[in-house]
């Protein structure tokens, strides 16, 4: 089951636990084409605030070549 941390529009951040290790997932919607991208980080190697910052990065290099 996955819990749902943040939203940022079409990017959402997930947690879920699978033999006792927190997986954080980073479900994005592509808003020219409407493709569902999915990546997949462990907790082991990476903390939430780590996951959010690459998303926040993420977002604003996104932002920047858009306009």
């Amino acid at each position: 089951m996955r819990l749902l941390l943040e939203n940022y529009g079409d990017v959402r951040i997930f947690q879920e636990r699978i033999f006792g290790y927190k997986r954080y997932i980073v479900e994005e919607i592509d808003p020219d084409f409407g493709f569902r991208n999915t990546t997949v980080y462990s907790s082991l190697w990476y903390s939430l605030d780590k996951v959010k910052q690459i998303v926040e990065e993420k977002l604003k290099n996104y932002d920047e070549k858009k306009a």
